[in-house]
C-alpha cells in the first residue's frame, strides 16, 4: 500500500488548526474545524482497515478494539498522570475536585456527554478552566470506535455482494445523523457533543473511501485543481467560520467535504511529502493532547508572566511534550498490553478518585505552590454565591430545581421584596439575604436562558416559570409586593433558542414595564454592569503585580452599549445605573477578592458592595 502524505498533510492541518484556535492567534477564529477534519479522517481509516479486513475475511471486532486502545490510552494516561500530578501543586480544592472529575470522564470516555449536559457550551467562558475539556473529541470517537464495526460487520453480506445497497445504507444514515445535527440546532451543546449527531462526519470520511476508485477515474483530469481547491476550502473556513456562529451551521460542511474529497482522489503532491509537515502530522495525537491543558494552565497563572509574547511558553511546552509523548507511547504501542494498561488506567483512576473525594486534605495545603492569600481569586463557591436558597435555574444538573413554594413564598407580616432576573440576579440573591432587616422578606425568580418578559422565550424549564409568574402569581399578589428589584445579564440575548433581537428586547420591557405600572409596583432594574475580555479575577491579580495595569483596555464596548440602550427604554426614576460606579471598589486585597469573578458576574465582594449602594440611596 503506498504511504497516503495526504493524511499526515490533513492531521497537521488539523491538529494546527486547533492549536491556532484554542490560543487565540489572529485570523484563526474558525480553527475549531480541525476537530471536524480529524472526523472525517478517521471515518475514512477505520472504513478502509475494517472493510479490508471484512473482504479478507480475517477482521475481529476484539482485535480492532485492541488495536485502537493501543492507539490512544497510553498517551492519554501519561498526559493524565502529569496533569493529575499538577493539581494538587497549583489548584485549590474547588478547581482541584473538577479537573479530577473532568480527568476520569476523560478516561472513561464520557466526557462529551457530561459536557452535553451543562448550561455553558465549549465556546463559554467557563470552559477555559477544564483541562480536559478537548477530550469531548476523543469520547466522541471511541464511541464511533465501539459502534461502527459492528455496524459494517452486520451490514457485511451487503458490502461483499451487494455494493450499491451497502452504500445507500451508509448514505441514508449520513442524511439521518445530519438532519439530527440541523434539526438540534435550539439546543447547540448537545449537537456539538453528541456522536450520533457528529457520526454523520465519519460517515462522510467513509463514503469518500468507498467512492475514492470512481472518482479518481472521473475526474482524473481535475485532480491538482481540487487538491488544491480543497485545501483552500480548509484554510478559508479556518479564517472566516467564527465561533459565535450556532455549530448547527451548514458553513461547517464546507472543510468537512473539503476533507473527504482530498481523500477519496488520493492526489499527492510532491510538497506533501515535506518531512516537517509528515512530522507534525504524526505527533498531531500527542499535540492535541498536550496543547489545551498547557494553555489553561498558563492563562490560570498569566499574571505571573509580563512577556509580551508569554503565550509562547505553553506553545513550546506543548510541542516538547508531544514529542516526547510520541516516541515514549505511540511509537511504542506494541510494548503496552492488556495488563500493562489495566494496571495503569486503574492507578491513574484511583489518584483521581483521590483528589476527587478528598480535595481539601491537609496535605494539599502543604505542598500547593499557590499562597492561601490568593484562594477567592482562582475559585468560588458558586453553588453558595448563587443559589443559596434553591431560587436559581439554569440548564445544569446542578441548578435543575426551583422550589416554587419557598422562593415566591409571601410573607404578610413582612415587607416583601421580589428580586427577579436571571444569573444577574441570583449573584445578588446572598448578598441581598444578608441586608434585609428582620421585617424584609426576600421573593427571588433567577431563571437562567430568557428573559423575565411576560411573553418569554427560550430555556422551557425557565419560561414555563415566567408564565406562572405573569399568569398566576403577581394577579394574586401584586398588592402583597412591596419593591421589585430587577437583575439581568441582557447581553444574553443572542444565546441560542433566546435569539432575541434588540426591537424584541424593547417590546419586551415596554410590556413588562406597562404591566408593573399598571398593578402599581414599586420597581428598579439593576443596570448591566461591565464586561470584559477575561475573567477580571484574571486582571485583578495582574494589577496585584503590575500596578500600572489599565483595565480600562480589557472592557468591551458591549457593556456600555447595552446599558445606553436600556436608558433610553427604562424610565430614570426605574434604572439604576452601576456601571463603572465610582463607589464601586474593584479590588479588596485585605478581603482577598476581586469584584467580578469571571467576564461579568459580581463576586459576594461585588454584590454586597451593590447592595449596600441600594441601602444607602434608599432603594432598598
Amino acid at each position: 500500500m503506498t504511504f497516503r502524505y495526504d493524511i499526515g498533510l490533513l492531521r497537521a492541518i488539523a491538529v494546527c488548526f486547533v492549536l491556532l484556535f484554542h490560543y487565540n492567534f489572529p485570523f484563526f477564529e474558525g480553527g475549531y474545524i480541525g476537530v471536524d477534519i480529524f472526523f472525517v479522517i478517521s471515518g475514512f481509516l477505520m472504513t478502509k482497515i475494517i472493510l479490508t479486513e471484512i473482504k479478507g475475511d480475517r477482521f475481529s471486532y476484539f482485535s480492532f478494539i485492541e488495536r485502537r486502545i493501543r492507539r490512544i490510552v497510553p498517551a492519554l494516561l501519561g498526559v493524565s498522570v502529569v496533569m493529575l500530578l499538577l493539581l494538587p501543586l497549583l489548584y485549590f480544592d474547588v478547581d482541584l475536585k473538577l479537573n479530577a472529575k473532568y480527568i476520569a470522564l476523560s478516561l472513561a470516555f464520557m466526557s462529551n456527554i457530561y459536557y452535553g449536559s451543562l448550561s455553558g457550551d465549549y465556546f463559554s467562558p467557563d470552559a477555559q478552566d477544564n483541562l480536559f475539556l478537548h477530550s469531548w473529541s476523543l469520547a466522541v470517537e471511541w464511541q464511533f470506535y465501539i459502534i461502527y464495526p459492528l455496524a459494517l460487520w452486520i451490514l457485511k453480506d451487503r458490502y461483499l455482494h451487494h455494493l450499491k445497497q451497502f452504500r445507500f445504507i451508509l448514505i441514508v444514515l449520513t442524511v439521518l445523523s445530519l438532519s439530527l445535527w440541523l434539526g438540534m440546532g435550539s439546543r447547540s451543546s448537545w449537537a456539538f457533543y453528541l456522536m450520533p449527531t457528529r457520526i454523520w462526519e465519519f460517515l462522510i470520511g467513509g463514503l469518500a473511501f468507498l467512492y475514492s476508485q470512481e472518482l479518481k477515474e472521473r475526474l482524473k483530469p481535475f485532480l491538482t485543481a481540487l487538491t488544491i481547491m480543497s485545501l483552500v476550502l480548509m484554510l478559508v473556513s479556518a479564517l472566516f467560520i467564527r465561533a459565535n456562529h450556532t455549530w448547527s451551521s451548514t458553513l461547517v460542511v464546507i472543510p468537512v467535504l473539503a476533507t473527504a474529497v482530498l481523500l477519496a482522489i488520493d492526489h499527492q503532491l510532491v510538497w506533501f511529502q515535506n518531512s516537517g509537515i509528515q512530522f507534525l502530522g504524526k505527533i498531531s495525537y500527542s499535540l492535541y493532547l498536550w496543547h489545551w491543558p498547557f494553555y489553561v494552565l498558563y492563562r490560570k497563572f498569566e499574571f505571573l508572566m509580563q512577556w509580551r509574547y508569554s503565550i509562547l511558553i505553553p506553545f513550546f511546552l506543548s510541542f516538547i511534550f508531544a514529542i516526547l509523548s510520541f516516541y515514549l507511547f505511540e511509537r511504542k504501542k506494541n510494548i503496552f498490553g492488556a495488563k500493562i494498561l489495566t494496571i495503569s488506567g486503574c492507578v491513574v483512576a484511583l489518584l483521581a478518585t483521590m483528589l476527587f473525594v478528598f480535595p481539601k486534605h491537609t496535605l494539599w495545603d502543604k505542598i500547593r505552590l499557590v499562597d492561601n492569600q490568593y484562594v477567592n481569586y482562582f475559585q468560588q463557591d458558586e453553588h453558595q454565591h448563587l443559589n443559596p436558597c434553591n431560587c436559581y435555574i439554569t440548564r445544569s444538573p446542578n441548578y435543575n430545581t426551583y422550589d416554587k413554594e419557598e422562593c415566591l413564598k409571601i410573607d404578610v407580616g413582612k415587607e416583601n421584596i421580589l428580586l427577579i432576573g436571571d444569573s444577574h440576579a441570583a449573584q445578588l440573591s446572598t448578598a441581598f439575604r444578608n441586608a434585609l432587616k428582620v421585617d424584609q422578606h426576600l421573593l427571588e425568580m433567577s431563571l437562567s436562558l430568557t428573559f423575565p418578559f411576560p411573553d418569554s422565550k427560550g430555556y422551557d424549564k425557565s419560561v414555563q416559570l415566567w408564565k406562572y409568574f405573569y399568569t398566576e402569581f403577581l394577579p394574586k399578589n401584586e398588592n402583597k409586593i412591596n419593591k421589585v428589584f430587577i437583575s439581568v445579564h441582557w447581553l444574553m440575548n443572542t444565546y441560542e433558542e433566546m435569539n432575541y433581537t434588540p426591537k424584541e428586547i424593547k417590546q419586551g420591557l415596554s410590556h413588562m414595564i406597562a404591566l408593573f405600572d399598571s398593578y402599581g409596583l414599586q420597581y428598579y432594574f439593576i443596570g448591566q454592569t461591565e464586561l470584559y475580555r477575561v475573567p477580571y479575577r484574571q486582571i485583578a491579580l495582574k494589577k496585584m503585580f503590575n500596578p500600572t495595569l489599565d483595565e480600562q483596555q480589557f472592557i468591551l464596548d458591549e457593556g456600555q452599549q447595552v446599558n445606553e440602550f436600556l436608558k433610553r427604554i427604562i424610565p430614570e426614576q426605574h434604572y439604576i445605573d452601576i456601571y463603572k460606579h465610582g463607589e464601586i471598589e474593584h479590588n479588596s486585597q485585605e478581603m482577598g477578592m476581586s469584584y467580578m469573578f469571571d467576564k461579568h458576574h459580581l463576586s459576594p465582594f461585588g454584590a454586597s458592595q451593590v447592595v449596600d449602594y441600594l441601602l444607602r440611596k434608599e432603594y432598598l
